[in-house]
């Protein structure tokens, strides 16, 4: 039996999983346990923890520290989820990497399914799982994919059926960084996370990385962990709001290189904030509108790192900007569907995802 289990675990890749942690007393040790179950054999983990203060970092020594296969690397102050990260990798000796969050379980081929992924498809450069509840057998999140000027971003198949048949691999926007793997050859030439944005600019980067890298970013239909959601986004509103619209602007930089659709990608979000912000300052909410203001002058504030950010991003392309535009805007709408009413268009936004997501199923759905 053990023998046997040498045997495969030589003729199977090294593979590091990295799993950051701050404060997740309440989940870690399933997450922890789950992995250490999974019947892939030749795999390390990274327990990297950010500076956790309840106890959850203890607890997971106690439980855990005597496994050979986990490595537990301590911050002294919380890093966020792109320094936290770029921190575990350094730690890492795998050929592929693994980045999965401590909120979730998964399940016991899902290792093996998304290195087979890689292993057989030299034309992938980053794949996540199928992302389902945690309380229930529905999809949390497909797959992410966005429309023109990266105004919208929809989680794919979200609250559908898990038994709902999709194609075994297919091509998203950007992956989820809730269970995502890459190569270290992609890592290795390309880089890994901006440290100087810790939240939401992470697996969307990354994607992007790939993207240039000329491989694929996919959707592993076989490979599932259930995810707690929201249980690592511990900010408040205004924080929330505020990472991710910095986030949005760092993208749009990356994605719209030339000049002329740079401009008008930012007019064109800057019109749906300010819709937006006045929607929030109608409705009293006052910190979505101190984020949105918070956003905008942090880009002017920026616009020196944001243009040096875009230039190393291309630096050694190997598509061109069409190709990547391409790749990451999938949902096609009219410009005024953007500066209209919003419920009119979230709904001509939600009917095109659908149409999007039919092509998507192993059959089609009439």
């Amino acid at each position: 039996m053990h023998f046997g289990d040498d045997l495969l675990s030589q003729t199977q890749p090294l593979t590091s999983v990295i799993i950051l942690n701050y404060n997740g007393k309440n989940y870690l040790n399933n997450c922890l346990a789950s992995v250490l179950k999974n019947n892939y054999s030749n795999y390390e983990i990274i327990l990297v923890d950010n500076a956790s203060t309840d106890g959850s970092l203890q607890t997971a020594e106690h439980r855990f520290s005597d496994d050979p296969r986990l490595k537990i690397v301590k911050n002294t102050s919380n890093l966020g989820f792109s320094g936290g990260n770029n921190i575990g990798y350094s730690h890492c000796q795998g050929e592929y990497i693994v980045f999965l969050n401590n909120d979730t379980t998964v399940d016991a081929v899902w290792l093996t399914n998304l290195v087979d992924a890689l292993q057989n498809d030299h034309t992938i450069g980053l794949a996540q799982s199928k992302i389902l509840m945690m309380d229930s057998d529905k999809i949390q999140i497909g797959g992410w994919i966005f429309s023109d000027y990266l105004v919208r971003k929809h989680p794919l198949a979200q609250n559908q059926s898990s038994r709902l048949k999709f194609k075994p691999c297919f091509e998203v926007s950007v992956a989820s960084g809730a269970s995502m793997i890459t190569r270290r050859s992609l890592i290795e030439e390309y880089g890994l996370f901006e440290a100087k944005i810790p939240f939401f600019y992470d697996d969307t980067l990354l994607s992007v990385k790939a993207w240039l890298a000329g491989k694929r970013v996919v959707t592993i239909t076989d490979s599932q962990v259930h995810h707690i959601m929201g249980a690592t986004s511990a900010w408040n509103v205004e924080k929330t709001t505020f990472n991710l619209l910095r986030a949005k602007i760092c993208l749009l930089f990356d994605v719209y290189y030339q000049p002329g659709e740079l401009i008008q990608a930012i007019f064109v979000n800057t019109v749906d904030t300010l819709i937006s912000t006045l929607h929030a300052l109608k409705g009293k909410r006052l910190p979505v509108v101190y984020a949105n203001i918070h956003g905008f002058t942090w880009m002017l504030g920026n616009l020196r790192f944001l243009w040096q950010n875009r230039h190393i991003r291309w630096s050694k392309p190997k598509i061109t900007p069409q190709e990547l535009k391409e790749k990451i805007v999938k949902i096609h709408l009219p410009v005024s569907m953007y500066i209209l009413p919003s419920k009119l268009s979230k709904n001509t936004f939600a009917s095109a995802t659908t149409k999007y997501e039919h092509k998507l199923y192993k059959t089609s759905k009439h």
